[in-house]
């Protein structure tokens, strides 16, 4: 399950909330944590409320889970259904954290059976992967190792 921090700052409007909405719309495509940072946030317009509620729909729907910190302001009865704020960084993560149903770190929740994605180290081509090990680029022949969390590490050659 991937994790994300967004640090907010300015006005939070409609530019910034379409925006994130858009960013986090891409994300959802996998359940996902999601923690608002609001400490530099200077007002929340209703537009903006707006777009906290169509964002924490979003991630009903497609099993994310999303908080908020560090509002100045008091919150209003526009506050979405759902949406929690907390005062600190640190409670939004816990609580966040306490949201994941499994005792599986956040990093390996994929099914062990999905085919998962990689790009080539020196050509950047798109490639699947099954288990961690060593590959082989197809297209320019570099060799390459992807760990069980897909990270890749590469070869040094000798010349």
């Amino acid at each position: 399950m991937k994790s994300l921090l967004f640090r907010l700052a300015g006005t939070f409007s409609a530019e910034i909330g379409s925006e994130l909405y858009l960013k986090l719309k891409e994300e959802t495509l996998s359940p996902s944590l999601f923690c608002l940072d609001f400490s530099e946030v200077e007002e929340v317009t209703e537009v903006g409320w707006e777009f906290l509620r169509k964002i924490t729909e979003r991630c009903k729907e497609t099993g994310s889970k999303v908080a908020g910190f560090g509002w100045k302001g008091s919150l209003t009865e526009n506050l979405p259904l759902g949406f929690h704020f907390f005062p600190t960084e640190s409670e939004c993560i816990h609580y966040l954290e306490s949201q994941i149903l499994s005792e599986t770190p956040a990093n390996e929740l994929t099914p062990k059976s999905e085919e998962k994605t990689v790009h080539c180290p020196e050509c950047q081509s798109l490639l699947r992967w099954k288990l961690a090990g060593d590959y082989l680029c197809p297209q320019c022949k570099t060799k390459f190792f992807v760990n069980k969390k897909g990270w890749v590490s590469t070869y040094e050659r000798l010349l």
